[in-house]
């Protein structure tokens, strides 16, 4: 059942019937814009009509929905059946998959007594089953006892334990028998005795917890082998659990699969491989998409190249919509079976174009003020919770890692993201715009959400009028490329919540914006000052204004206007290149969250207003010739709250004045980077008796001198050190245990140092050193630590030395 239309239709409904908006504001709303009684109730018999219509459309969903709903039900078969084998016509032969299988064969092997558990995890389609049934084969020879069972996401947990019951004792009849008995059957059986069971396709982690229980560990060399679409499963104490995360193919095994699926083992003809290769790179390493177009282009017999570059360049739309319905089934149920609150989360990224990376932060803000999620006083975090548990179930790729391991950007492969385009709009969750013909289909006028992927279109007439008429519309999104030539945006529609026109530049802010008294999240790039009557929108919860290209002189700043302390339930303020000016006394922003702002807001009086904040962002831009002394961080300490910092100067220069705060860092600060502030050393054990400090980050400039010292006790929890474009020579340390936490050191353009702390290399907790166009004499000196530590027997040192003026 589609959960995202249902909770939209409970929202809208609530909303429409029970209205709840604030007579106060309402009042002023109209003052503001000269209304009368007679436009008040000419506007009351549209909003009247609007309802009627809201209400009839989603019935109509509602309806659908259930028809689908009971035929979910009905339908008890497993979804995923269908493999690789079923596009090729033949066996498939693990192309490009062969490097995994000897990782996995030797992890099975290894002397290790324990019972072991390997579980290969990875996205529908990317070839689990067909690494597990490969190595199944080749190790059966080395157990006593070996079997092989599908699980799925609804086969019951009888049936499972007699099909394993069924292989290792095929004399006996377990068919009537109870899941309770048939358990113990299994345990008696598998006790003593050396096993290797294949358990392919676990979707409920619970029913595996349940199901491990009944395989003895027996502490004799069995292994289990696991196919899972999820992260990580649980495992007993007394079991080693190894996880294989599959990799996509590259580009190399990408097109070595699809021409061993289109020309078998005739070598393919030389004209056709440049685009061939392509056609395989636009399949982003997913072996089943890769077969499902070779299948295609087998079929059509056509070795033209014309045809395979219309194929390549999607002028022949058909090819890649057929392959992704070809392989739509076993994707599918990834989505239809998710928890309820997920569907939603996951339909919404369908707002983005096909490969766009996906920052976290904007994602998880446009989330929070969508309806799909309950009204929380911690939405961020359940927001995050939520897009957590879509990467746990290998549903979006994350694409980078923030410093602290956290996810900074993610997308949806362009499988799933057909996927996630077909069930948006089969729901009506979701209208995206992408050519002149989107407009003219009947359904828009009733869409909740309209994406513009092509910023464009709103040049056309018909384009504009159609998002106009759509009166129901509560979120606009603009996520095509960047267009920095004004079009006339269509914005005139009274209930948007959200409009995101952060790729569209606006020369003059628009003054339209006055009447959406119900938005709640706006982002959009436009060069000047900021109108007051920003402060008639007193639902925002989100304000993001980009500069284009940073036009504006450095000696005439912007300034957001002082009403804007009047916008109570702000939570997210990134407004670059302006300052946040002084509140009047006593005014405050209650809600801010994160800030992003020039350095002339760091006021006493400013940091007062923003109690609960808990990121910033400082840019500051020194003026020409300038003698001013940098005293940004002097008035930091009030915002005891505050877990993440980040301050630049963009413009240093080595000789400018600066002081040491007087004021120390707010002791809850997690994430600390700075650049450009030229502090001294002896600064940094403020920095350094910081309990929770976990990231650092220090670049150009961030400290001046040419010694620092770490002293006894100080970094107790960072985890993350980057060094950068210092010009610091000598880093030592008195501390035999420095830094008792360190994961990932990292060091660049450091080419004054000449000395680190040789205690560096004894840290238990180090994963990766990665040392890179630094002193030569640092870079040997990261490679005798490695060679030190290799010869007393750890292989595994983590040190990545590199110079790109091969000095090495």
């Amino acid at each position: 059942m589609a959960y995202a239309a249902v909770i939209s239709l409970r929202h809208s409904i609530e909303r429409l019937v029970n209205p709840t908006i604030d007579p106060g504001i309402t009042k002023s709303a109209y003052e503001e814009l000269g209304g009368s009684q007679q436009q008040h109730q000419h506007q009351k018999d549209l909003d009247d009509e609007g309802v009627k219509e809201e209400i009839e459309s989603f019935m109509k969903i509602a309806k659908k929905l259930g028809e689908e709903y009971n035929r979910e039900l009905d339908n008890d078969e497993d979804a995923d059946v269908s493999t690789i084998d079923d596009f090729s016509g033949k066996k498939s032969t693990v192309v490009g998959l062969s490097d995994q299988c000897a990782e996995i064969r030797d992890k099975l092997l290894d002397p290790e007594s324990r019972c072991k558990i390997v579980s290969i995890v990875g996205m529908a389609g990317i070839g689990k089953t067909v690494l597990a049934r490969e190595v199944h084969q080749d190790l059966i020879h080395h157990f006593d006892l070996t079997a092989w069972v599908s699980l799925g996401p609804t086969r019951r947990m009888e049936d499972v334990l007699v099909d394993v019951l069924s292989q290792i004792d095929p004399t006996a009849s377990y068919a009537d028998e109870d899941k309770h008995t048939l358990a113990d059957c299994l345990y008696m059986i598998l006790y003593g005795r050396k096993y290797f069971v294949v358990l392919d396709d676990i979707w409920n982690p619970k029913e595996w917890g349940y199901l491990m229980n009944f395989f003895p560990g027996n502490n004799n060399g069995c292994r289990l082998l696991l196919s899972t679409r999820l992260q990580k499963v649980p495992s007993p104490v007394d079991t080693m659990y190894v996880a294989h995360n599959m990799r996509l193919l590259n580009n190399e095994q990408s097109w070595n699969l699809l021409s061993q699926n289109v020309f078998g083992e005739e070598y393919s003809p030389p004209e056709l491989e440049k685009v061939g290769r392509n056609i395989a790179e636009n399949c982003e390493g997913l072996p089943l998409l890769i077969l499902a177009v070779a299948c295609i282009l087998s079929e059509s017999a056509s070795h033209d190249p014309k045809y395979w570059e219309d194929v390549l360049y999607k002028r022949n739309d058909s090819t890649f919509a057929v392959a992704y319905e070809m392989i739509s089934k076993v994707l599918s149920s990834s989505y239809e079976y998710l928890p309820q609150d997920l569907k939603a989360c996951f339909l919404y990224m369908g707002v983005f174009p096909q490969n766009c990376e996906i920052p976290f932060t904007k994602l998880i803000n446009l989330w929070t003020v969508e309806d799909f999620l309950e009204p929380s006083q911690f939405c961020e975090d359940f927001a995050t919770k939520c897009l957590k548990e879509l990467v746990y179930r290998s549903l979006v790729i994350v694409c980078k890692r923030s410093s602290n391991n956290g996810i900074k950007s993610c997308k949806l492969h362009s499988a799933y993201w057909s996927l996630c385009n077909k069930e948006a709009t089969k729901t009506q969750f979701l209208h995206v715009f992408n050519k002149w013909s989107d407009s003219v289909e009947d359904c828009i006028h009733s869409q909740r959400r309209i994406s513009v992927q092509n910023n464009i279109l709103f040049g056309i007439k018909e384009v504009y009028d159609s998002i106009a008429a759509a009166s129901t519309t509560r979120s606009l999104l603009c996520t095509g490329l960047y267009l920095q030539y004004p079009v006339p945006v269509c914005i005139d529609v009274m209930f948007l919540k959200v409009l995101d026109a952060l790729s569209i530049r606006f020369y003059e802010f628009p003054s339209e914006m006055l009447k959406l008294l119900h938005l709640q999240y706006l982002a959009l790039t436009h060069d000047g000052n900021l109108p007051s009557f920003i402060s008639k929108l007193q639902n925002l919860q989100s304000l993001i204004i980009n500069e284009h290209q940073s036009i504006t002189s450095v000696s005439d700043p912007t300034s957001l206007p002082r009403d804007i302390w009047d916008m109570q339930e702000l939570r997210h303020l990134w407004i670059i290149g302006s300052n946040l000016p002084d509140p009047i006394e006593g005014a405050e922003l209650p809600k801010l969250l994160t800030l992003h702002v020039k350095g002339h807001t760091c006021t006493k009086d400013t940091f007062r207003g923003i109690p609960k904040l808990k990121k910033l962002v400082i840019n500051i831009e020194l003026q020409p010739r300038s003698r001013e002394i940098l005293s940004c961080l002097e008035h930091i300490s009030i915002l005891d709250k505050l877990e993440s910092l980040k301050c630049v100067v963009v413009n240093p220069r080595p000789r400018f004045k600066v002081v040491n705060p007087t004021s120390s860092f707010p002791r809850g600060l997690k994430k600390l980077s700075l650049a450009g502030l030229g502090h001294s050393w002896e600064y940094m054990s403020a920095i350094g008796s910081l309990p929770n400090l976990q990231v650092l980050k220090l670049r150009y400039l961030a400290f001046r001198g040419p010694k620092w010292k770490t002293e006894v006790g100080e970094f107790r929890n960072l985890k993350f050190l980057q060094l950068e474009d210092i010009d610091l020579v000598h880093w030592t340390s008195d501390d035999d245990n420095c830094f008792p936490r360190l994961q990932r050191l990292i060091m660049r353009h450091c080419y004054k140092m000449m000395e680190m702390p040789l205690q560096i290399e004894n840290i238990p907790t180090l994963e990766t050193i990665e040392i890179a166009d630094c002193n030569l004499i640092i870079m040997l000196l990261a490679k005798s630590m490695k060679m030190r530590k290799e010869s007393s027997g750890n292989d595994f040192f983590p040190v990545s030395v590199t110079s790109s003026l091969n000095l090495l």
